[in-house]
């Protein structure tokens, strides 16, 4: 499977809920409904903001923008 980009901002999300949320709604957008009923399921139990970004890294490929801004 090709994994659909999903590009963030440091800082854009308020809580990695918020970003759980993002990530399923982005999975739909690409027409994987399936993907996103298993990512919003398994984002219920994730403890951490490091643990939220490697379980949405499964599904999307997670471009942080201003990160590579800043090395340019």
């Amino acid at each position: 499977m090709t994994k659909p980009i999903f590009s963030i901002h440091i800082g854009q999300f308020a809580s990695m809920y918020d970003l759980h949320l993002a990530a399923v709604v982005a999975l739909r957008k690409a027409g994987l409904e399936d993907h996103a009923r298993e990512l919003r399921q398994r984002g219920m139990d994730v403890p951490s903001w490091h643990d939220m970004l490697a379980l949405i890294g499964e599904y999307l490929d997670v471009d942080l923008e201003s990160c590579r801004r800043g090395r340019g």
